[in-house]
């Protein structure tokens, strides 16, 4: 019996990045969880082009199909002004949600300690694809390194199990 209705799709790794323009004029990427908010066209190019290469890497396919089961967004920014000596990071949109259940976040007004509910949340990942690697660095990563780690860690926002105490963050997903 032949099917009527259009089949659901997920693409294969390494194929086309689906990339529109989104009502807050931001470039959603994929399913449009991940955007690209900026208005710089070079910028927006080296990111889809990181996300694109990252899409043919087993690492960064499972992370991006993670991320998209999980569902929260994951803007993506340039760092304004440039940071010296480049720099990348990730903040996720609620600290208390993006961090594992009780742990310590901080004090509260009043004295009391601030907790994570571990209901996680979407995340921020600042990073500028032309500064990486880092000239003169031979232990630097590439820009598509960088990115997966940002992504990895949003998907730990995204679980609500991230460790605020940790110097890096914590897990990678």
């Amino acid at each position: 019996m032949p099917n009527s209705g259009r089949p659901s799709y997920t693409a294969r790794t390494g194929e086309a990045v689906h990339i529109f323009r989104t009502a807050q004029l931001d470039f959603g990427v994929g399913s449009g969880r991940l955007t690209i908010a900026s208005d710089d066209p070079i910028f927006i190019d080296a990111v889809a082009r990181d996300i694109g290469q990252l899409a043919r890497r087993p690492e960064g396919d499972a992370a991006l199909r993670r991320g998209d089961a999980l569902g929260h967004p994951v803007k993506i920014v340039k760092p304004e002004p440039a940071t010296e000596p480049p720099n990348a990071w990730i903040t996720p949109d609620d600290i208390s949600a993006a961090s594992s259940a009780n742990a310590f976040i901080g004090k509260a007004e009043g004295g009391g300690a601030t907790r994570g509910t571990g209901g996680g949340c979407g995340s921020t990942i600042v990073y500028d694809p032309a500064d990486w690697p880092r000239p003169g660095d031979p232990d630097s990563p590439d820009s598509v390194a960088v990115l997966l780690i940002g992504l990895q860690q949003a998907n730990t926002n995204a679980e609500g199990r991230s460790d605020p105490s940790a110097s890096d963050w914590g897990a990678r997903a």
